[in-house]
């Protein structure tokens, strides 16, 4: 069960694959917080280093891989690995670690904000307009993240093939430096989208202020 005292708004990215079977639980974990839909915000990265010729997740890119690499080399590790939680970019740990996950958002949630951030968005056919604002400390960056919630696949590779498997909080984009009104073109077969905004520092990587928004069908 998972339950916290929240005072800020808290980002928890998973590092994940449909080819690893060591990631279901931390995918639960992720669906759990995205279904409480409160100042927890959960963004799940699909990595493509799981990918083969003959299969690949669904939902993977090197986008997100290269951001996995990025927090490797913060928190000085020797490789990137799956599946992994960063909490507002300061701390990692195991993905399926639900002890850890309650332990380190709880420390999380009692940090003073740095900065603020706000965000508005309605869907428009094939596109989300939102609205942006943002007072950055500096050396931030302003980060838009658009993802999906509810997504059911049968997965038919890795080392998951044949199971069934529903994903939540997937990262679909990610865009960087705008504020104001922002218009995102998405695929108009996504449903269940949301945006996070958030304030990251580019030395540290850490998340110091951080907001999201459902958007209805």
């Amino acid at each position: 069960m998972l339950a916290f005292l929240l005072h800020a708004a808290v980002v928890v990215e998973l590092f994940t694959s449909q080819g690893c079977s060591s990631c279901p639980p931390a995918d639960a974990l992720i669906s759990e917080l995205a279904k409480k839909q409160g100042q927890v915000i959960p963004l799940a990265f699909h990595v493509d280093y799981w990918d083969n010729a003959f299969w690949r997740d669904p939902f993977s890119s090197h986008e997100w891989t290269e951001r996995q690499i990025m927090y490797a080399r913060t928190f000085r590790l020797n490789s990137a690995y799956t599946p992994q939680m960063v909490v507002n970019g300061a701390k990692q740990f195991v993905g399926s670690n639900a002890m850890a996950m309650n332990a380190v958002v709880d420390d999380a949630a009692r940090a003073k904000p740095a900065g603020t951030v706000s965000v508005e968005a309605k869907r428009d056919g094939r596109n989300i307009n939102a609205v942006v604002h943002a007072d950055p400390p500096p050396d931030s960056d302003v980060v838009l993240v658009v993802f999906q919630n509810g997504v059911s696949t049968r997965i038919a590779g890795g080392e998951n093939s044949g199971r069934a498997a529903t994903d939540d909080a997937i990262v679909r984009k990610m865009i960087r430096g705008r504020t104001g009104m922002v218009m995102i073109p998405i695929d108009p077969s996504w449903k269940h989208v949301g945006v996070a905004a958030f304030l990251q520092d580019r030395k540290t990587h850490a998340i110091t202020a951080a907001t999201s928004v459902l958007i209805q069908p």
